[in-house]
């Protein structure tokens, strides 16, 4: 089995924890984990023409970066 059929045998069956690196001292949340394997499942599709480039997932994991940012500093106030 290659590494790309891993991963998505991992995400078939929910078991996307198990492709994060256990050494990571910040585990990530289930959401934000959600966000990176449905990124990185878009960047694996067999169709190129279909996968994003660099700066769209760049783009699309800030995006959650912000809004977790814009969230937080609501909650402050």
């Amino acid at each position: 089995m290659n590494l790309i059929d891993w991963f998505k045998s991992k995400v078939a069956v929910r078991q996307g924890e198990e492709v994060v690196d256990p050494l990571i001292v910040v585990q990530p949340t289930p959401r934000q984990l959600k966000r990176v394997l449905l990124v990185c499942l878009r960047c694996i599709d067999a169709d190129v023409a279909k996968r994003p480039k660099m700066g769209q997932v760049v783009h699309m994991l800030e995006a959650e970066e912000l809004s977790f940012r814009a969230s937080t500093i609501q909650a402050q106030r």
